[in-house]
C-alpha cells in the first residue's frame, strides 16, 4: 500500500469513519467483498468519491471483485489509528457527559474513558458507570497518570473556555468540543468541534432546499 504524505480534509477522514462501519456491517452479513458501488449506496455516497477517498491512501480493490472487507477494515483501522486503546478524559458530567460516559460504542472503537472531571461536590470521589470522577484542578495529574491523550469537553458554555484551556495546560492534543466556544489552538492541537444545534440547521437547510443537495463532497 502507497503511503500517504499529504495533508487529509476533515470529510474524508470523517468517511472513513462511515466506511469501516460499512464495511463491519457487511462483514457480520457473511460477504467477503463489497464495490465502491454497494458502499457508496448503503451511504448515499456516489462509488467515484469512494473510490476518490480510498486511493489517497493506496490501491486496496481488487479488479473484478472489489475490495475484500477484511483487509480494507484492518487497512482502514491502521489509517484511522485503531490498532491501541486511546485513554479519554470526560469534561463535565451534566446530562450530555453522562450520556457519554455511558455510551458503549466508545470502548468498541478503541476510545476508553478512564476519567471524570466536574465541580460539583457531591460527584468528586465519587464513580459513575465505573469510572472516577475529580475536581477538573486534578486533570494534569490524572492525565500523567493515565496517559490520557483525548478529551471531550461537556461542560456549559460558560465554563467552557476555561476547561479548553486546562486539556492545553495539560498536554492533551486530541479535544472533542460539544460547547459553542472556538477557541485558536497550536498546530499539535486537534480540536473538532461538535454543535448539535447546527447538525439540526445543516438539515433544515437541505429539507427547505432540497435541490441543493450535494452527495460526496
Amino acid at each position: 500500500m502507497a503511503e500517504y504524505h499529504g495533508p487529509t480534509p476533515v470529510a474524508t477522514v470523517e468517511r472513513l469513519s462511515v466506511y469501516l462501519r460499512t464495511l463491519q456491517e457487511a462483514k457480520k452479513e457473511g460477504k467477503e467483498f463489497i464495490s465502491s458501488i454497494q458502499i457508496g449506496n448503503r451511504n448515499g455516497f456516489t462509488s467515484a468519491q469512494v473510490r476518490k477517498d480510498l486511493s489517497c491512501f493506496g490501491n486496496f480493490g481488487r479488479k473484478g471483485k472489489g475490495y475484500h472487507i477484511d483487509t480494507l477494515i484492518s487497512s482502514l483501522r491502521n489509517i484511522l489509528g485503531l490498532g491501541k486503546k486511546w485513554k479519554v478524559a470526560l469534561m463535565g458530567l451534566g446530562n450530555l457527559g453522562e450520556a457519554l460516559a455511558g455510551h458503549k460504542g466508545f470502548q468498541k472503537s478503541g476510545f476508553d474513558i478512564v476519567a471524570i472531571f466536574d465541580i460539583d461536590t457531591e460527584k468528586i470521589g465519587t464513580k459513575y458507570k465505573d469510572i472516577p470522577v475529580y475536581h477538573p484542578e486534578k486533570l494534569s495529574e490524572i492525565a500523567g497518570k493515565e496517559n490520557i491523550e483525548i478529551a471531550i469537553i461537556a461542560v456549559p458554555n460558560s465554563a467552557a473556555k476555561k476547561s479548553i484551556q486546562r486539556v492545553v495546560d495539560a498536554n492533551i492534543k486530541g479535544i472533542l468540543n460539544f460547547t459553542n466556544v472556538r477557541l485558536p489552538l497550536e498546530k499539535e492541537f486537534v480540536m473538532k468541534n461538535i454543535n448539535l444545534a447546527s447538525e439540526l440547521e445543516t438539515i433544515s437547510y437541505y429539507l427547505t432546499h432540497p435541490d441543493r443537495i450535494c452527495r460526496g463532497v
